[in-house]
């Protein structure tokens, strides 16, 4: 959800307004010209001197913002709905797209190169730009979205005035994650000897008793998720992985997965090992405790919002579990 929310005074204090789309007139909010401080979440937003969007403007990304520049002095808002993530705009030396023209698909400062105060027109390709009057962000500013083309920067009283070309940046990407259980592989699985107990019956009739390992067992579940090679999702994104297995191999837990740190973690139990056994006549028993050991692999669909953009993509949530215990008897006369 891209949201903006506005506040009467500095340091988000007094009253304050959540709007999620774009706002003409402040007027009919009751909140014009009284806007101190900002807090934003997701994509940029506009910030207009005058209603419809008009007069001087401020850009603010992602962010919270205890004061403005524009103190008391906004009266219309505009979300920027714009896919943000491969900014690319040519600027041309003269009117029309003509004379030289100079492709930018990150921040400039033209006094760098040849086109500083020398742009008459421009073309967005993709993203949303601003371009500055003076280096810096400093002075007048426009803004340029995708698909715009302006032929002629007299129009608008800006010719050969720009020295500064900056790309907006989306906002952090939203991921919503589901495992696909029915996809469920079984990576690995084998059976693990983790002690063994003899118990000798000399008597003719069957004997009952209760077989205890010496050795204290500990079950464990480890828990791991892999991004795919080419996933969208940017490193310090983190989001909820529900419904993962906990230590007794129930759905139940939840796994917070942050791009760009360690996809993994492991939890353990202590448990005794105790089992009744039945053991015929004049026989030896032998009881091996064991352990089945299981790796299982699940497809995990993600859906990645990313300013007016949803990606979806598949990630992996493998689980091995060393918690399922069981006895194994073999049974052989005795003379």
């Amino acid at each position: 959800m891209n949201t903006i929310t506005v506040y009467e005074h500095a340091n988000f204090q007094g009253l304050h307004k959540t709007f999620t789309a774009d706002v003409p007139n402040l007027v009919n909010e009751s909140f014009n010209d009284c806007i101190s401080s900002v807090k934003i979440v997701g994509q940029p937003w506009i910030l207009y001197e005058h209603k419809d969007y008009q007069g001087w403007i401020l850009a603010l990304e992602e962010g919270e913002y205890s004061g403005l520049s524009m103190n008391d002095g906004v009266s219309s808002l505009r979300l920027i709905t714009d896919d943000l993530s491969n900014p690319r705009i040519t600027v041309y030396e003269n009117i029309n797209g003509g004379g030289k023209a100079v492709v930018l698909t990150e921040e400039a400062n033209l006094t760098f190169g040849s086109m500083q105060d020398n742009i008459s027109s421009h073309r967005v390709q993709s993203g949303a730009w601003l371009l500055y009057e003076h280096v810096n962000r400093g002075g007048r500013c426009i803004v340029a979205r995708a698909g715009e083309y302006l032929a002629n920067y007299c129009d608008i009283g800006f010719n050969d005035q720009v020295s500064h070309v900056y790309p907006l940046r989306p906002g952090k990407s939203s991921v919503t994650a589901t495992i696909l259980w029915d996809k469920k592989k079984v990576e690995n699985e084998r059976n693990v000897q983790i002690d063994q107990y003899f118990y000798t019956n000399n008597t003719g009739v069957e004997q009952e008793f209760t077989a205890t390992s010496a050795k204290e067992f500990e079950k464990y579940v480890s828990h791991s998720f892999e991004f795919s090679n080419e996933t969208s999702v940017k490193v310090g994104t983190s989001f909820t992985l529900k419904g993962v297995v906990n230590i007794e191999a129930e759905v139940s837990n939840t796994f917070t997965v942050k791009k760009g740190e360690t996809q993994s973690f492991t939890t353990k139990k202590k448990a005794e090992l105790s089992m009744p056994v039945k053991a015929p006549p004049r026989t030896k028993v032998t009881v091996n405790f064991m352990c089945k050991e299981i790796t299982i692999s699940v497809p995990v669909e993600l859906k990645i919002v990313l300013g007016s953009k949803t990606i979806t993509e598949t990630a992996t949530y493998r689980c091995e579990s060393g918690t399922e215990t069981y006895i194994d008897l073999q049974s052989l006369p005795i003379s």
